[in-house]
């Protein structure tokens, strides 16, 4: 019986070490996790304030355009318009 209670202890044992580099690798994919997570919110950011800038940018061109792009133009300032009454409807809640 004693050799039995050394093969259990060994394993035993071999569990615990397996385990304990689980753990460890938990943890490591957790801080990758939330990097990643970090990084995505940042890229988001990015994107977001660039396609406000390309809107502006298209705004500009379309104030600058030729007198046949009115159309164009009255819808652009009607959507910035709805924007800015979006805005002001959550600052008043």
């Amino acid at each position: 019986m004693t050799a039995r209670k050394e093969a259990i202890a060994r394993k035993l044992n071999r569990v615990g070490v397996l385990m304990s580099h689980l753990k460890r690798d938990n943890e490591s994919l957790r801080a990758q996790k939330s990097l990643l997570e970090q990084k995505l919110a940042e890229k988001s950011a990015q994107v977001e304030a660039l396609t406000d800038e390309n809107n502006r940018v298209k705004l500009a061109k379309t104030l600058v355009s030729t007198p046949g792009d009115k159309a164009d133009m009255k819808f652009r300032v009607n959507e910035l318009v709805r924007e800015i009454d979006k805005c002001i409807a959550l600052l008043n809640r």
